[in-house]
């Protein structure tokens, strides 16, 4: 007897995220964490537009906006004081704002309540996993209370570990987690605040060679400092009272602050060897771990966690498996860039060497009198694409080149129109009737910018609105045909008005351009 659909082994934000995402597809969830509540201190700091925009999915977004911050513009100082902006989050194509500074306590908080509103999701704390046992067709999952008490098993189809940096699940099934650790320690304090800081008014990376420093406001009422360590220094004097407060008050005026945590962290920089074994997948940090330097952490399991929903979905419903093979295939080198981009900055930002920091400042110089530092302030985080999985065709090798492969932008937040299924964007109501007439939802937005630089006239949307495929009205029916070789026999389900599919899709019909 199946006792769910899909087992979720840890309730981070990440598990969390992805028990919504799969409850509101239908999907049947356990979700089991050995801790008795969501953690209660912030960790992730910071989360960006693409993340807002799968919020928004859940219907989420406002809420988890009430408790953040707004950021719109980040700035760096060199050694000597001087001050350049290198990042103007200020607006973005996906509807919300790019840069947001979050309360990871609080963010967590509107998840969970959400799925206890919702009434659906199985959720268990204070519930260890002791063994996984996979099988063809389902996957036994041994747990026992972390109180103690009886062991007993919970059978389900898929099984996703959310369990952290320290996977248990990982471990169990002996995958490999390569990479690196950071040599340097980083001292992060965070602080309640009775208003703003003055001085710091947004993030601040300070790249003072004798104290790399990071200073970041986070939600309404909360800051953050970050103070690089150097080799050979004991960490245990700089959690101390007056320590602390030396540190920080070249960044305080008038304000009171009122440390809740200091804690010194080593950075890492790994990915597991594989994401899936079986009907078992690794997901956010089980899969992947990202130092903090460009706030892509927990964004990064965000979206894994919205790639895999929707093919689980379509999978359980009857799509050939193989459609699962692509949650790798398109996250892992979209986590690798996101991880390069923390490495490149955070090397920018520990800079120790009084030489190399003459030499950083110079070229950080030499950008703003060129204008290169404006293209690149405005551009800094790599494109959202997959240059190969689940579409229509092999995108184009280039990321700026992409059409299909590419998210979708989100003008006056037209997802609300599309809804969390496969959709439509045409240039016509010709078009949109003719999608219509194959079961797809479609909505006519005739002078689409998107539309038109990629010269098409309508663009088919994954669940997680990245583009399948693109063309004119000529073009129709092939996408539609690669769309049932894709989904098979769960196209009926997925798209409810499909005719039905001309003979059954084989297993190797599983669209998964390569």
């Amino acid at each position: 007897m199946i006792d769910c659909e899909v087992l979720i082994c840890g309730l981070g934000p990440v598990g969390q995220l992805l028990a919504l995402l799969l409850t509101d597809l239908g999907v049947s969830v356990i979700a089991v964490d050995e801790a008795d509540e969501p953690y209660p201190l912030p960790r992730a700091a910071v989360i960006d537009d693409e993340v807002l925009r799968i919020f928004q999915a859940i219907g989420l977004d406002a809420a988890v906006l009430r408790d953040a911050q707004v950021q719109k513009t980040v700035t760096f100082v060199t050694d000597r004081g001087k001050k350049y902006e290198v990042l103007r989050p200020a607006h973005g194509d996906l509807g919300h704002p790019p840069l947001v500074s979050i309360h990871q306590p609080s963010m967590e908080h509107t998840m969970t309540a959400a799925l206890d509103e919702r009434g659906q999701t199985d959720v268990r704390w204070g519930t260890r996993v002791e063994t996984v046992d996979r099988a063809a067709d389902h996957v036994d999952v041994y747990v026992r209370p972390t109180a103690g008490g009886r062991s007993s098993r919970i059978r389900s189809r898929f099984v996703v570990a959310c369990d952290g940096g320290k996977s248990f699940v990982r471990r169990t099934l002996q995958i490999p987690f390569g990479g690196s650790t950071y040599s340097q320690r980083w001292l992060v304090l965070d602080g309640l605040i009775d208003k703003p800081l003055a001085k710091v008014p947004h993030p601040h990376f300070v790249g003072d060679v004798k104290r790399p420093t990071v200073s970041l406001p986070m939600s309404p009422g909360r800051h953050r400092w970050e103070f690089m360590l150097h080799p050979g220094e004991d960490a245990a004097p700089f959690e101390r009272e007056a320590r602390i407060r030396e540190l920080t008050a070249p960044y305080i005026t008038d304000e009171q602050v009122e440390f809740e945590r200091a804690v010194v962290y080593t950075f890492h920089v790994r990915r597991a060897e594989r994401w899936r074994a079986g009907r078992v997948f690794l997901a956010g940090d089980s899969a992947h771990l990202t130092p903090p330097f460009v706030g892509q952490g927990f964004s990064s399991g965000a979206r894994d966690a919205q790639n895999l929903a929707w093919k689980l979905e379509a999978v359980l419903r009857g799509a050939p498996s193989r459609l699962l093979d692509s949650y790798e295939v398109e996250r892992r080198p979209h986590v690798t860039s996101m991880q390069n981009l923390a490495v490149r900055w955070g090397g920018v930002v520990q800079t120790a060497n009084p030489a190399v920091g003459r030499m950083r400042d110079g070229l950080i110089g030499l950008a703003k009198l060129t204008g290169v530092l404006s293209i690149i302030r405005e551009q800094v985080k790599p494109l959202p694409t997959y240059g190969h999985g689940a579409f229509a065709e092999r995108p184009a090798k280039l990321p700026f080149n992409r059409s299909v492969g590419s998210l979708f932008p989100q003008p006056e937040r037209i997802d609300v129109q599309l809804g969390n299924r496969w959709s439509v964007v045409a240039d016509s109501p010709a078009i949109a009737k003719a999608w219509r007439a194959r079961g797809v939802a479609s909505i006519c937005s005739p002078v689409d910018p998107w539309l038109r630089a990629n010269h098409c006239e309508w663009a088919l949307l994954r669940p997680d609105k990245f583009v399948y495929a693109t063309g004119d009205a000529g073009d129709i029916a092939a996408a539609a045909k690669g769309l049932e070789g894709l989904l098979g026999a769960s196209l009926g389900s997925l798209v409810p008005n499909a005719p039905a599919p001309s003979s059954p899709a084989p297993e190797s019909a599983a669209a998964v351009a390569s």
